[in-house]
C-alpha cells in the first residue's frame, strides 16, 4: 500500500473510541482483578509514548523527502497506539486499577530505541507490536468484562495494521541503505526478540494462559509473525479512499483539536 493510503486509512478511523461499550458497568471479580492488574498496568505504560524520539528520526529519514505522506501517517500510527493507552487508562480507572509512572522494562525498551536510529527503532518497535498481538489476545479471554474485550478487540485489529505498515517502512528503508546480509540482520533480530520473550513470558504469564498459549506457543506464534514482517508477506489492507497525501495532511492539521474525549 502506499503510505498516502496508509495515512487515509489511518486518518479514517481516528474517531473509533465511540464505538466502545462506555456505559458497560462490569465490576471484575478479586480473581481476574489479580489476574490482569500487574500486567495490565505494563502494557499501559507501554502504549502510552509520546513517540518524540521517533518522529525525530523520521524527520531526518530519506522516507521524509521522498514521500510526502509518510510523517503525517506516523504521527497517525504514534496517535493510535497513544489511544490505547488512553482506552486502557479509562478501563483501569473505572476498575481501581492505578497507572503505573515507569516500569523498568518500559525504561530498557525505550532506552534501546533512543540509541538507535530509525530502522533499528522500527526493529524494537515492530518487536513490541508483535508480543501485543498474542497478549491482547489472552487479555481478551482474561476477563468477562464487555468493555475491555471490546478495546482488545479494537486493539488487535489496529495491530494487524500496524504490523502491515511498518512491514513497508522497512522494506523500503533497506531499499535506501548499503546491502547488509539479510540473514544476519534477521538473526540479530530473532535473537532481541528471543530475549524479550522471555521476559514477557516471566511477568505476564497469567494473561497469556489465559488466551490458550503455552510458552511453546506463545514463543512460535511470535516468531511466525516476526517472519512474516521479514518478508513483508502482508497483505495490504484495503485502500479507505484516494485522498491526495497533501490533503489529508492539511485536514489532520485542521482537527487537531477536535479529538473525541473518552468518557470518564
Amino acid at each position: 500500500m502506499k503510505l498516502h493510503t496508509w495515512l487515509a486509512h489511518f486518518f479514517a478511523r481516528k474517531q473509533c473510541s465511540a464505538l466502545l461499550p462506555w456505559d458497560d458497568a462490569y465490576l471484575l471479580s478479586a480473581a481476574e482483578k489479580a489476574r490482569i492488574t500487574a500486567s495490565i498496568q505494563q502494557f499501559q505504560l507501554g502504549e502510552g509514548s509520546d513517540g518524540s524520539g521517533l518522529l525525530r528520526r523520521a524527520q531526518a529519514s530519506p522516507l521524509a523527502k521522498l514521500d510526502a505522506g509518510f510523517l503525517p501517517a506516523l504521527e497517525l500510527f504514534i496517535a493510535e497506539e497513544q489511544r490505547h493507552s488512553r482506552h486502557l487508562e479509562a478501563f483501569m480507572t473505572r476498575q481501581g486499577i492505578p497507572c503505573l509512572r515507569k516500569h523498568w522494562i518500559d525504561h530498557v525498551f525505550r532506552r534501546v530505541r533512543k540509541l538507535a536510529g530509525l530502522e533499528l527503532c522500527l526493529h524494537v518497535l515492530v518487536t513490541a507490536e508483535i508480543v501485543a498481538v498474542p497478549y491482547y489476545g489472552g487479555l481478551h479471554e482474561a476477563t468477562a468484562s464487555p468493555l475491555l474485550k471490546a478495546i482488545c478487540v479494537q486493539i488487535l485489529q489496529d495491530e494487524a495494521d500496524h504490523l502491515r505498515y511498518q512491514a513497508e517502512n522497512l522494506l523500503r528503508l533497506r531499499a535506501l541503505r548499503q546491502p547488509f546480509s539479510r540473514r544476519a540482520e534477521v538473526f540479530l533480530w530473532r535473537m532481541f526478540m528471543l530475549a524479550t520473550l522471555q521476559v514477557v513470558w516471566r511477568h505476564h504469564a497469567k494473561v497469556l494462559r489465559a488466551g490458550g498459549r503455552g510458552y511453546r506457543a506463545f514463543i512460535g506464534h511470535c516468531f511466525e509473525l516476526l517472519d512474516e514482517v521479514a518478508n513483508c508477506r502482508y497483505l495490504p489492507a484495503a485502500p479507505i479512499e484516494s485522498t491526495s497525501a497533501s490533503e489529508l495532511a492539511a485536514r489532520i492539521a485542521a482537527e487537531r483539536e477536535s479529538e473525541v474525549l473518552i468518557p470518564k
